[in-house]
């Protein structure tokens, strides 16, 4: 097997939270092989992809910013795809600001990765902007960052829109299992949110994942209690078709 993280960050150098040496001994920690990085600074985050082979980038856009055509030139040089933080950057996540990069992300056929969180990234705005652009996969990073009443109503859209992807960052394992459940081994990534918690990500203590596990324990649970068929899909297969990454 080899792990894809499907969501992780960097926006500088270094070993501090979100350094770019932060993000390699997390993943490296972790037993990654590959992840999907994003951030604001695009340019960035093409300089991180391109030193390292196994990062593949998104496009991070916003209502306004930057040029479609920025978006479509970064899509035809090997970008995997959009991501919208509507919580971070101030914009509800079903604003008509955000259709000519949908329609870019459409035109290319590839998915858009969405923070699910209270407030603007509600994933009941989500779900809308998925209705409007039916043939455009997109993924509910951490499927919902706040209470559970959320992530219910993640799964409810998942369960009604098929083009919808659940993310688990920051869910413990016996969470990842229920979505799985919920929605099908086909649509479940993981993902870390890696480096937030800094190089020590993966094996933080206290721990970070609903202040019961790390992300190495829950993994490792996951590993025992999943059929191996399906702990492929959720660590590696689910994430490679929906990204395009190759072994």
């Amino acid at each position: 097997m080899e792990p894809v993280d499907a969501h992780v960050h960097v926006r500088a150098p270094g070993r501090d939270t979100l350094g770019f040496g932060s993000l390699l001994a997390a993943e490296y920690s972790g037993g990654m092989t590959q992840a999907v990085v994003s951030w604001g600074d695009n340019d960035f985050v093409d300089i991180a992809a391109e030193a390292v082979p196994w990062l593949t980038r998104l496009v991070w856009v916003r209502p306004g910013g930057p040029d479609p055509d920025d978006v479509r030139q970064r899509l035809e040089d090997g970008a995997a795809g959009l991501k919208l933080h509507p919580a971070y950057d101030n914009y509800p996540a079903d604003t008509a600001g955000l259709d000519p990069y949908l329609r870019a992300a459409e035109e290319a056929g590839v998915p858009v990765t969405v923070h699910s969180a209270p407030g603007p990234a509600d994933p009941d705005l989500i779900a809308r902007l998925a209705d409007r652009f039916p043939t455009v996969p997109f993924v509910l990073y951490h499927t919902y960052l706040g209470p559970p009443d959320g992530r219910r109503r993640a799964v409810a859209h998942a369960k009604r829109i098929p083009t919808l992807h659940l993310e688990t960052s920051w869910c413990g394992s016996r969470t990842v299992e229920r979505l799985i459940d919920d929605v099908g081994p086909s649509r479940v990534l993981f993902g870390s949110d890696a480096a937030t918690d800094g190089p020590r990500h993966f094996v933080r203590e206290p721990p970070n994942l609903e202040s019961r596990e790390t992300y190495n324990q829950s993994l490792l649970r996951l590993a025992q209690r999943l059929k191996p068929a399906v702990l492929r899909q959720f660590l590696e297969t689910n994430a490679r078709t929906l990204f395009g990454l190759e072994t």
